[in-house]
């Protein structure tokens, strides 16, 4: 993992830094400005309300925890709905993620509270078949999510929990751990 710098943003920034987070939160549908790298009134605004619709301190300025919510919140955006019969990179994440998931479960007496005491991910192969089906039900059981087997938005927020899983919000930044820097 890259290690990424990270500055407070707030009312008054300027820079590459604004300008990357005016566009994040365009991707997210926070900000409908110009990207123009200056942090005024309308930056404090979407930063506000994402803050707002994330539960977390409403002050407008981008902290390490604002941050961390960001990049989270890209990534997830950024994934594609996977289902059975799917292939490639995303499906390898979500077998990845689910076996990490496991490995939590032995660490931290079942977080997840999977009958049987794990989700069942026994390789990671990049292919989305019966067994990996399986495992994402379980997953959105434990979760209380549909449990209807397909990676959508919804799962793919719960999964990145696991990303970020015992983690606090500086060091998710200083660490990239969504490669996004």
């Amino acid at each position: 993992m890259s290690t990424a710098t990270f500055t407070r943003l707030q009312e008054g920034s300027t820079g590459l830094a604004v300008t990357k987070l005016q566009q994040r939160l365009k991707t997210l549908k926070f900000y409908t400005g110009a990207v123009d790298g200056v942090f005024g009134v309308n930056t404090k605004a979407a930063v506000t309300k994402f803050q707002q619709n994330n539960a977390v301190t409403v002050d407008g300025i981008v902290g390490y925890v604002t941050e961390a919510l960001i990049q989270r919140a890209i990534w997830v955006s950024q994934r594609q709905p996977i289902q059975e019969g799917s292939q490639g990179k995303d499906v390898e994440k979500v077998q990845e993620l689910l076996k990490r998931a496991d490995a939590i479960n032995t660490m931290q007496k079942a977080v997840w509270n999977v009958p049987g005491g794990t989700f069942g991910i026994s390789s990671v192969d990049g292919k989305f078949g019966a067994n990996t089906k399986a495992a994402v039900i379980k997953f959105q059981q434990a979760s209380k999510l549909k449990a209807d087997g397909v990676v959508g938005a919804v799962t793919w927020k719960s999964l990145s929990g696991i990303v970020t899983f015992d983690l606090e919000p500086e060091v998710m930044v200083a660490n990239n751990v969504f490669g996004l820097a």
